[in-house]
């Protein structure tokens, strides 16, 4: 009798740890293929850089700065609304068709936009990025590609199928390294080509993952008209953030070319940027793998509780232990890989990696913000952010030239880690009660 106590705490230690073990399972399977599928889509524009002249890759990284606005825009600013009401829809009535149709909608309407500026805005877009007239519609295939690629993803994501998310992620990131060495061993690797890939890509993802959707909770089609403006107006603070987002990763260059900076230098600077991004998209998909578990469990302040302390505080100490890390290998790597070409790169990268420490402090707060619906402050702190980082490009990059830039995104994003700390403790911590 004596010893039951005993028997029933052992046997409840063993549930906890059975379900932990399940639970970092999935985290796993979940992280590691996303992980390696953001990685793949980071090396792209690397191994680019490779087979391309400083000069080259500069007009390059001009030209995808204006895709991925677009696709910043009107693709990944869908990301975070679709995963939220996707999972709300599905836990009421079992089925996301009424999201679905609108997540449908929103990206064809998304291809026309894009499609029409190609057409329209041809003279400006190949005087900004230094190439020919003829080379923007491959800039319009590219954005093909990236969304249907995004949609595809977010797809699965909204189905709770986050293990087939992050496959599609790697799948495509696979597809898209494979397709530029067949173009280098092939002699056919140029920006047209290059740009080509994307939507080569994102053709043979929907081929091999078309028959994993569960289509019985897509269908049948239903345009909800509540439905729909709950989704723009959750989306009308992302479009505000995405773009306030998009100027933090590619304002240094609107900056290097109204200072005439040399395409040489730009090339340089976009080169420790991308792996930059790279990390920090890393770093994302932790924010976007706990977005569905706590948008179901908000109103359970146990489990956000257990989220805030217990797993965030061992996410962070093997965060940073990883940047510190690439702090010291990531200048070796780069001189490995590009010898003497792109000889500031390992200085831009250094700088931004002291910055990723407070990236990495705030992604928490990103899915416990948009669970929470306050859409409105988190895209007024992302605003702030682009407007502080701009400011300090302007002001530190006539000075210091590329050293400038990186300090101001490093310093930009530490006093954004900042306020988002202070707004949690001030407003949100109450709410969770």
């Amino acid at each position: 009798m004596t010893n039951r106590p005993y028997l029933v705490s052992l046997s409840l230690m063993l549930q906890r740890l059975i379900q932990e073990l399940k639970e970092g399972k999935t985290f796993l399977q979940f992280g590691i293929l996303k992980a390696v599928g953001q990685v793949l889509g980071m090396v792209a524009p690397l191994v680019v850089a490779k087979f391309f002249s400083e000069e080259l890759f500069g007009s390059y990284s001009l030209a995808k700065m204006i895709v991925f606005f677009f696709s910043m825009l009107f693709v990944t600013s869908l990301q975070a609304p679709f995963i939220v009401f996707a999972n709300q829809e599905k836990a009421q009535s079992g089925q996301i068709n009424k999201t679905f149709t609108i997540l449908g909608l929103l990206f064809l309407i998304s291809l026309v936009i894009f499609g029409l500026f190609g057409v329209f805005f041809a003279g400006p877009i190949a005087a900004f990025a230094k190439i020919s007239k003829t080379d923007v519609p491959f800039l319009v295939w590219a954005f093909i590609g990236l969304s249907l690629k995004s949609f595809i993803c977010n797809l699965f994501m909204g189905l709770g199928q986050r293990v087939k998310h992050s496959a599609a992620e790697f799948v495509f990131g696979l597809i898209c390294i494979i397709l530029i060495f067949v173009l280098y061993f092939a002699g056919m690797i140029n920006l047209r080509t290059v740009f080509l890939i994307y939507p080569v890509s994102a053709v043979l993802l929907v081929l091999m993952f078309a028959w994993r959707i569960n289509y019985s909770q897509l269908f049948p089609l239903k345009l909800d008209i509540k439905h729909l403006f709950g989704i723009l107006d959750f989306s009308k603070w992302q479009f505000l953030g995405m773009t306030a987002v998009f100027f933090i990763n590619w304002g240094a260059n609107l900056v290097f070319r109204y200072y005439g900076t040399s395409f040489s230098d730009i090339g340089d600077f976009n080169l420790g940027f991308s792996f930059f991004k790279g990390f920090v998209t890393l770093i994302g998909v932790i924010g976007f793998y706990f977005l569905p578990f706590i948008s179901a469990n908000i109103t359970a302040p146990g489990k956000i509780g257990d989220y805030l302390s217990r797993k965030r505080a061992r996410i962070l100490v093997l965060g940073t232990a990883c940047i510190i890390l690439l702090y010291f290998v990531m200048p070796v790597c780069l001189r490995a890989i590009y010898a003497d070409s792109y000889s500031n790169s390992d200085m831009v990268l250094r700088i931004l990696l002291l910055g990723m420490v407070f990236v990495l402090y705030g992604v928490f707060y990103f899915p416990l913000f948009n669970a929470l619906k306050l859409y409105k402050p988190l895209q007024l702190i992302n605003i702030a952010h682009v407007t502080i980082t701009f400011v300090l490009t302007l002001a530190m990059v006539p000075g210091l030239g590329l050293k400038g830039a990186a300090i101001a995104a490093s310093v930009g994003y530490m006093l954004r880690a900042l306020v988002l700390e202070l707004y949690f403790r001030k407003k949100v911590k109450k709410m969770l009660a």
